[in-house]
């Protein structure tokens, strides 16, 4: 998708600064206007423009001297300076100092954009570094939301119907129930895919610091501030920012959060300085807001403001049809990462995770998976493995075989792993033939 770019141009030359004005409001950009160096300035302490256009050839003005200005007052900005033929040197110069680039004078609104667009972009990227130095981003081992129950389907079309437009999304469920999958889901299926995907972390950042995290900090404006940050809105303008357990947010916090939601601006910490952000806002919570609403623990207005599309996950409890889907899911992921083979779980230790009531949903269902991988000692995972490897279970008798079927399948599979699958040995235990063993194996899928 486009993004509107906040753009400054700075020139005595009405004709130009109007020229130049039509030609980026064309294409969708905010442009503020200044004649001099000094109202540029001004402005900037009030705003902040990811692009500025200035012309060094003003009367009475030092042109470097307001490029060096700018750059002080606001370091992430990109300066495009405009020249004559006979100062191209001067804006090599300019350059040195900290400009993007320069346009030599005559050019055509096509060339002004091009440049402009360009500077945003490398203004972008310099972003990006900066999330990729501050920020471990978690590699994702779950790309796609595997189910086959009927709540999750409605999840899922109501995600495909969401997705591409810019409303703010409220993801309700417990812990463990893939509120971060939905959220991730909705940014890559958005016009929003090739930009940042933010996350905010409401329930481990430090209070005091969480409105430096949100919205940035000039140098200088705490102890410790040693130099000026980007907050996660300013990383996410353009995409998507996620706000992970909202309900963990003070009151201030939230007032705060309100007024940049509404105003789509914020200001660093330390500065006056109103930043434009165009992000995209979803939120996930495991609380009950409209409870915590009338704790006086969440404003009402912010609860409105976020809950414009509401997508309610269930507990795996309540769609337990998704846990067999689940467990060949996961065991294909941690069964390839430890190098070994896994064919599947034992029939009672798949009823036993099916009647298992997981308080902590799919997050517990997969560090169960993972954790049995490591101590699995057999092709098929059995329900003594379970036992062993989590305590939980300890306590629970394997599900009794209820027809003849079950109790056969169930013992020729004792048998074949008490004689380390040696068909002849488990055969003449048994009492039939090696060919009717064979036959009942692929009857029962009993292969390893």
């Amino acid at each position: 998708m486009e993004t509107s770019i906040n753009i400054l141009v700075v020139d005595d030359d009405s004709a130009m600064r109007d020229a130049c004005s039509q030609a980026l409001s064309k294409s969708g950009h905010d442009v503020m206007l200044a004649k001099r160096g000094s109202e540029a300035i001004a402005l900037l302490n009030r705003w902040s423009f990811a692009v500025i256009i200035l012309d060094l050839k003003i009367p009475n003005e030092h042109g470097m001297e307001t490029l060096q200005k700018i750059k002080a007052e606001d370091p992430e900005a990109e300066v495009v300076i405009i020249t004559g033929h006979g100062t191209i040197q001067t804006a090599v110069k300019a350059i040195k100092l900290g400009a993007f680039d320069f346009l030599t004078k005559p050019f055509t609104p096509n060339e002004l954009r091009r440049t402009v667009e360009r500077a945003f972009k490398n203004r972008q990227l310099n972003i990006e570094n900066v999330i990729l130095r501050q920020t471990l981003r978690q590699k994702e081992t779950q790309k796609e939301i595997v189910s086959q129950s009927p709540e999750m389907a409605k999840v899922k079309e109501m995600i495909r119907m969401a997705a591409p437009t810019d409303s703010t999304v409220l993801v309700q469920g417990e812990s463990g129930t893939g509120k971060g999958l939905v959220a991730h889901k909705l940014h890559a299926m958005s016009q929003r895919k090739d930009h940042s995907f933010v996350v905010v972390d409401c329930g481990s950042l430090v209070r005091t610091l969480f409105e430096s995290e949100l919205f940035g900090h000039v140098k200088g404006a705490f102890t410790g501030a040693d130099s000026t940050q980007y907050g996660k809105f300013e990383m996410a303008n353009g995409g998507t920012i996620f706000f992970d357990e909202i309900a963990n947010i003070n009151l201030d916090i939230q007032a705060k959060l309100l007024k940049a939601v509404e105003e789509k601006a914020v200001s660093k910490v330390g500065s006056h300085k109103v930043v434009k952000v165009d992000t995209r806002i979803i939120a996930a919570t495991n609380k009950d807001l409209k409870k915590a609403i009338r704790k006086g623990e969440f404003r009402e207005d912010l609860f409105f403001r976020l809950n414009v599309v509401s997508i309610h996950l269930a507990p795996l409890r309540d769609r337990r049809m998704d846990i067999p889907l689940l467990v060949d899911h996961f065991l294909d992921i941690y069964s390839a990462r430890q190098g070994k083979t896994i064919h599947g779980l034992s029939k009672d230790a798949l009823d036993a995770m099916e009647n298992y009531a997981w308080p902590g949903n799919v997050r517990e269902l997969e560090n169960m998976l993972e954790r049995l991988i490591i101590f699995s000692r057999g092709e098929t995972i059995t329900f003594q493995d379970l036992v062993y490897s989590n305590t939980t279970f300890s306590g629970i008798s394997p599900p009794e075989p209820t027809t003849l079927e079950e109790l056969e399948h169930e013992h020729i599979g004792k048998m074949l792993e008490r004689f380390n699958r040696n068909i002849t040995r488990t055969a003449e235990s048994l009492g039939i033939d090696r060919k009717t063993l064979r036959t009942k194996i692929k009857k029962y899928d009993l292969n390893p």
